[in-house]
């Protein structure tokens, strides 16, 4: 297994930064000694309102002598509380904008370097998490206080995600038609007629498609259209794709550019009656159906048509969507941020005893944390090798893809999913590497998960590429380009630049829908022709003008993360 390989020298130098975290932590010692504590935790990222139960539950009581009451979101909730002058003792906010800054004008979040708390029990989460403290403490603490850090923390700037983008086909359909080689995006169509005038009707018998769009997700631009630069190291920037290499910008308009490319590409699809006609009037419900009738042999994105297609019984069946790249892709991966996200942990000003609540948040920082938090205890449902590789049990096994397994009374008793943590917010970023194992905090990365016996599906996809993993197989090849994270964010637009904005955004995609059903080649031509002079007399150069400003203050944030300033 190779995800994130390259970050060897990283992982040592973690293993001697996370201290606590790789001796396990030793903040809860003598948890039982100290009264029972309730606390008030009050997440809007919460779906569940009462105690915590179960194995999480019984976790915090037994390390923390804690028990968790947790408080979701609901009309009016943020109001009373506010009004009240108490959120909560532990609070989980949904974003860092107005409500959180409010919070702490108002006196109501506490500073977490008072009285000394971060410093004596939140020690491993200034060990590992110290640039996100330092923005917290830039954006919010006017420079010296700190009321929190945001979620899913990287460890290093070279930290990535699992892959987002990468083109999935019916791999048995595929080998079928004898696995015809892919140099360039085109050629996908090529492989795609041949695989439905191969197949032609999905599992019900009704017609099947190589490529079914939908519409409900556009937004500056048409998205699934944009979305095609991200195979070519391209993220979506406005109305400009953004190279993630060069930290350059390339015009949605530009007649060179991968978003005509992208016309193109699904206007070939059109014309060689591969793509579903249904593609401009359906909704992402709509497509999601198809791909589960098996209607469908191609998908944009990694999540949309192996998770809606890829059941169990197919698999067993030997009948499956996996990635095939072409042989020119360089897959854009996004990067993880050392500064975590916009979802931030707070702790209440009125917590009778805070320092317990920093032990809490501490404990989670650290790779014993995030593993029991994620899996459940230690020695139950996961554990070590001797190679201190990570494993599931046999009980950790069953309870993947299936929430009523039974947990041991020992273990907090309840179904799997009763115990598993209701605050619903994260520490350290899932995909990351934990200095322990080497490996990634995520199972689906383990080798002990990736060395399981295959579905017949799977292996054979395992056997013709020769990689245990998607993941493995897009990065063994060099089919990646990594979009680095910073704290850039963009600004919000003027007003009189939102309203240019909306009159070029509605003509730029109205003409790509008409494009992509052109039935020539010369009507094509014309309807991209009139986007461009559409748009411009619209005012696009004067949004090119900003989304080009707002590139290059990108690409000085990732030069500043990259460099470590």
């Amino acid at each position: 297994m190779k995800k994130n390989i390259g970050k060897g020298l990283c992982i040592v130098l973690l293993c001697a930064a996370i201290v606590t975290g790789c001796s396990q932590s030793g903040a809860a010692t003598g948890a039982g000694e100290r009264e029972l504590y309730r606390i008030d935790v009050y997440s809007q990222l919460a779906n569940y309102a009462g105690m915590q139960v179960g194995w999480f539950a019984k976790l915090a009581k037994d390390k923390f002598n804690l028990e968790l009451n947790i408080i979701p979101q609901a009309e009016g909730t943020y109001a009373t509380r506010m009004a009240a002058g108490n959120l909560g003792d532990l609070i989980l906010f949904g974003q860092d904008g107005l409500e959180y800054t409010n919070a702490i004008e108002a006196g109501i979040l506490l500073d977490w370097t008072r009285n000394g708390l971060l410093d004596n029990y939140g020690k491993d989460i200034k060990a590992n998490f110290p640039q996100a403290l330092q923005q917290n403490r830039d954006k919010f603490g006017a420079g010296t206080a700190v009321y929190g850090f945001g979620f899913n923390v990287a460890p290093s700037v070279d930290s990535t995600d699992s892959y987002f983008y990468h083109p999935d086909i019916r791999f048995d359909l595929y080998q079928a038609i004898g696995s015809p080689p892919i140099k360039d995006l085109m050629d996908y169509l090529n492989v795609l007629k041949q695989m439905v005038d191969y197949a032609p009707n999905g599992d019900s018998g009704l017609k099947a498609y190589g490529i079914s769009l939908f519409k409900d997700w556009d937004g500056d631009t048409v998205m699934s259209v944009k979305a095609m630069g991200a195979y070519y190291g391209y993220d979506e920037w406005g109305f400009t794709l953004y190279d993630v290499n060069s930290n350059t910008t390339q015009s949605v308009l530009d007649p060179n550019g991968y978003y005509i490319k992208g016309l193109q590409f699904f206007n070939r699809a059109y014309q060689m009656g591969i793509l579903d006609p249904d593609s401009a009037t359906q909704t992402f419900s709509d497509v999601t159906n198809k791909y589960a009738d098996g209607r469908v042999y191609w998908s944009q994105f990694s999540w949309l048509g192996p998770s809606n297609y890829n059941t169990a019984e197919r698999l067993a069946a030997g009948k499956g969507m996996f990635t095939v790249a072409a042989q020119d892709q360089k897959n854009v991966v996004y990067g993880q941020s050392v500064y975590g996200g916009n979802r931030p942990w707070a702790i209440g000003a009125k917590a009778k005893y805070p320092e317990r609540i920093m032990e809490l948040i501490n404990w989670l920082s650290t790779p014993a944390g995030v593993m029991e938090s994620n899996y459940g205890p230690q020695g139950v449902l996961w554990n070590y090798d001797a190679n201190n590789k990570p494993y599931l049990t046999e009980l950790g096994i069953a309870t993947r893809g299936d929430g009523t397994v039974m947990m041991p009374e020992s273990a907090g008793g309840g179904t799997y999913a009763d115990g598993q943590s209701k605050m619903n917010n994260t520490t350290f970023n899932i995909d990351s590497i934990n200095p322990i194992s080497g490996e990634s905090y995520n199972h689906a990365f383990w080798s002990s998960w990736l060395s399981r016996d295959p579905t017949p599906a799977f292996k054979k996809w395992q056997d013709a590429m020769g990689a245990l993993s998607e993941d493995e197989y897009l990065e063994e090849h060099n089919f990646r380009a990594i979009a680095f994270a910073s704290d850039f964010v963009k600004p919000g637009r003027s007003a009189d630049l939102e309203t240019t904005y909306t009159q070029v955004s509605t003509a730029i995609k109205n003409y790509s829908w008409q494009a992509i059903y052109a039935r020539t080649d010369a009507e094509f031509n014309r309807l991209v022709n009139e986007m461009t002079t559409q748009a411009k007399a619209l005012g696009f150069d004067e949004c090119l003008a900003w989304e080009e400003e707002q590139a290059r203050q990108r690409a000085a944030a990732v030069q500043r993360v990259r460099s470590g300033n």
